[in-house]
């Protein structure tokens, strides 16, 4: 595969693998077993690229249990916040070596180039998906987390696909999650850093969450999804979002 095909794969592939990580692997070690020689040759070109290490059925088997976890538990509020002190910084690693596996047949010049791609663009959705999670779990009902988490797994699965099948389309559709995360990671690191230096720990953080959630209920406020994300991003206490009783 030319260097270019191979540095499109690495960013569709490396923007999934901020999204699910062990999904990506799984989804592109499967595609490197399934698709055959036979078929059109872009499309077989591209499994070819995808290195043994990550078609190895142990491999597969792990990344399986792996991700059906993490899919799972992304959808449990407060439990999903845990994960992400260690994951938003995994899933970059993840891209990193998918991307250096994708551009090793090309030469290590291009594997190097494959690599950062990959990596900077899981480094970037990765820090949206974080501030987003954080962000809802602090709307007071939970569908928004189920909203949120089954949208992430639909776009890690078009992410992989394209990677596969178009490479060009899954580079647009990379940089363009890459874009998005940017742009979250942005409107939330205020109230994210605000949260980081008044709560130590992932225990009392969810703690702080959960008693956000509680006191919207208890008030009988219906606020929207947006309108709990807009106030984190404000940088506003979300335990007493309003302005006269913080003087008071």
């Amino acid at each position: 595969m030319d260097p270019l095909t191979a540095s499109l794969m690495a960013i569709g592939s490396g923007s999934a693998a901020g999204l699910r990580p062990y999904f990506t692997v799984l989804a592109l070690g499967i595609a490197g077993l399934a698709i055959p020689d036979t078929a059109p040759e872009m499309i077989a070109s591209a499994a070819r690229q995808i290195p043994e290490s990550i078609t190895n059925p142990w491999v597969l088997a792990i990344c399986a249990v792996l991700a059906i976890g993490e899919a799972g538990l992304d959808k449990i509020p407060f439990l999903n916040l845990s994960m992400e002190t260690v994951s938003v910084w995994l899933r970059p690693v993840f891209g990193a070596l998918v991307g250096i596996g994708l551009g090793a047949n090309s030469g290590a010049e291009v594997a190097v180039v494959t690599g950062l791609l990959g990596a900077g663009s899981a480094l970037s959705v990765s820090l949206g998906k974080s501030s987003l999670t954080a962000a809802t779990n602090v709307v007071p009902e939970p569908v928004t987390q189920w909203v949120r988490s089954l949208i992430e797994d639909f776009g890690a699965l078009v992410l992989v696909l394209a990677a596969v099948l178009l490479p060009v389309l899954a580079a647009l559709l990379g940089l363009a999650a890459v874009a998005i995360g940017f742009l979250l990671y942005r409107m939330f690191r205020k109230a994210y850093r605000s949260l980081k230096s008044k709560f130590g720990n992932a225990k009392d953080k969810q703690a702080a969450a959960r008693a956000a959630r509680e006191a919207q209920s208890d008030t009988g406020g219906n606020a929207s999804a947006w309108q709990s994300l807009k106030l984190i991003a404000s940088g506003t206490d979300p335990e007493n979002p309003d302005p006269a009783a913080r003087r008071g």
